[in-house]
């Protein structure tokens, strides 16, 4: 046996040498490093193919083939900077005069007077302006001038400073305690533990609970290449910070009926998944995902999930209890790890108040930082932000207390009847169809008639401020006034959003959409 094994490998080795006796030695020596240097391409290659898609790739590489040739490249970004021209050529005559350096001598008080001066150009936003200002009436009475008054109090206070400033520890505490009541942290199976922080806004409590979902996977699972599945509907914050924090991120198309489709969200769950998303509502189309399949699909594998109710937080409970049909969407539903929920929205609190929440201690503790090595003495802050504006918290709070369970109940009534009736109004102009079945205050509306920027923009230049939004293209709106419906013949109208989002929808290379939003908005300051 030994003997025919040893036969072998010596005919073995001479066919070999024979057969390689035909090549340069420099070939021999090179094909090692070239075989390698095509499979990391290869390998490169259908990791991209796998992110993007077959199409997707194909285009940019298209794309990048076309550039090489002399002039076209050139001929690409003019046609790009005329688009951002024409966005940017109302804003430009805006800009002139403007300060570039500070006046010799300082205004003092007459500061105030020019303020009050630059404030008259801002638009009028009272019942006209979707998903911008959530406080209605005058900025000078009733619950806004209430929250002012707040604020004001506490402009100089930093919760960073805890033994300086325990009024303004306290009220977040309160915030935060009052907020995770609404969303089910009394129910028996939220497990007692629901606990958080207010944040500058929704991007910054989800980027924190992503954060926080990493972390704690990196220490439950050992998870090193971490990737998390979105649905496409699920707000642009998780891109962000997927980019910060280096996670893989995949979206997935929603269903036939615009919620985050479970199925395909499945089959992208692998052994480095962190974490899983759903929104109720989401804030293209106003509808719930299916909170409780996510639930179950985040609980069978092990993974965090979150669920952003920046827009439903403080109107879902309140539309429940007034009896409409809300599926399940908090802490209620096992699996659910982390929320985030705007105060700022329909919590009618000052403008940069949110709150992130978890469902237990475990996870939370992953979103603080602490420095003990630093020379200006030992450090921890659970926020992004270090020093943050006691007077928002203040103000959130205030919001919060004046209202009380009474006033959101009435608010919530009032709205949802407004969406409900405005809803209606669409659905009866031919030439409009809302998107999918809104669940609460948002309104999705296309036209396979007329151009749905065109109508938008129209509809800014006559002091209505909606959203534009893409695939499917639409408008929406968040709780405006019923004067809203006011049928007439759409025309064209210079500047507005409608080029951009038309050159969006032509342009079939994404990596260059990329480029013109980028362009966008490096020239705007």
């Amino acid at each position: 046996m030994e003997s025919s094994l040893k036969s072998l490998l010596i005919r073995f080795r001479a066919s070999a040498n024979s057969f390689l006796s035909e090549y340069e030695p420099l070939a021999l020596l090179l094909a090692p490093f070239i075989s390698l240097l095509v499979a990391q391409r290869l390998q490169s290659f259908l990791t991209v193919v796998n992110e993007r898609g077959l199409r997707a790739t194909f285009i940019a590489f298209f794309m990048s083939l076309i550039k090489l040739v002399p002039g076209v490249k050139n001929y690409i970004d003019a046609e790009k900077q005329k688009v951002v021209d024409k966005l940017n050529s109302s804003g430009k005559s805006k800009r002139d005069g403007w300060r570039t350096e500070l006046p010799s001598v300082g205004l003092g008080d007459g500061v105030i007077e020019k303020m009050k001066d630059e404030k008259i150009n801002d638009a009028v936003w009272q019942g006209k302006c979707s998903g911008t200002v959530y406080i209605g009436g005058s900025e000078t009475e009733g619950h806004f001038s209430l929250i002012n008054e707040a604020c004001s109090m506490f402009a100089h206070t930093n919760p960073l400073h805890l033994d300086v400033f325990p009024s303004v520890v306290r009220f977040e505490a309160e915030v935060v305690a009052m907020t995770a009541a609404l969303l089910g942290s009394k129910e028996k199976g939220a497990g007692g533990q629901i606990c958080g922080n207010m944040t500058s806004g929704g991007t910054e409590s989800i980027i924190l609970a992503v954060k926080s979902s990493r972390d704690y996977m990196k220490i439950k699972k050992g998870i090193m290449r971490p990737e998390m599945i979105i649905p496409q509907s699920a707000h642009s914050a998780y891109d962000k910070a997927a980019q910060y924090f280096n996670i893989k991120l995949w979206r997935v198309p929603v269903n036939n009926e615009f919620q985050a489709d479970v199925k395909a969200i499945r089959r992208r769950v692998n052994r480095n998944t962190i974490l899983i998303v759903g929104s109720a509502p989401g804030y293209p189309h106003g509808i719930i995902d299916p909170i409780e399949e996510l639930g179950e699909l985040a609980a069978r594998f092990g993974v965090c999930l979150h669920v952003d109710l920046c827009l439903g937080g403080f109107v879902l409970p309140f539309a429940r209890k007034l009896g409409y049909p809300i599926p399940p969407f908090d802490f209620s539903v096992e699996g659910v790890t982390s929320i985030s929920v705007d105060v700022h929205k329909y919590g009618l609190a000052p403008k940069g108040t949110s709150v992130v929440l978890y469902r237990n201690h475990d996870i939370r503790k992953h979103q603080f930082v602490a420095v003990t090595e630093w020379s200006g003495g030992l450090y921890v802050s659970p926020t992004i932000a270090g020093s943050r504006p006691g007077s928002l918290i203040a103000g959130a709070w205030a919001a919060m207390l004046s209202l009380g369970e009474e006033g959101y109940l009435e608010t919530t009534q009032k709205i949802m009847g407004v969406s409900k009736r405005i809803q209606k109004g669409i659905e009866e102009i031919p030439e409009l169809f809302v998107i999918g079945k809104p669940d609460m205050t948002i309104v999705a509306f296309g036209s396979n008639v007329i151009d749905i920027f065109e109508v938008n923009d129209i509809m800014s230049s006559k002091g209505w401020h909606l959203n534009a939004l893409q695939r499917p293209n639409r408008a929406t709106f968040t709780d405006p006034g019923e004067k809203l419906l006011v049928k007439e013949n759409p025309g064209p109208i210079s500047g507005g959003l409608a080029p951009i989002y038309g050159a969006a929808g032509r342009m079939p290379d994404r990596g260059m959409v990329q480029d013109l939003l980028v362009n966008y908005m490096d020239s705007t300051c």
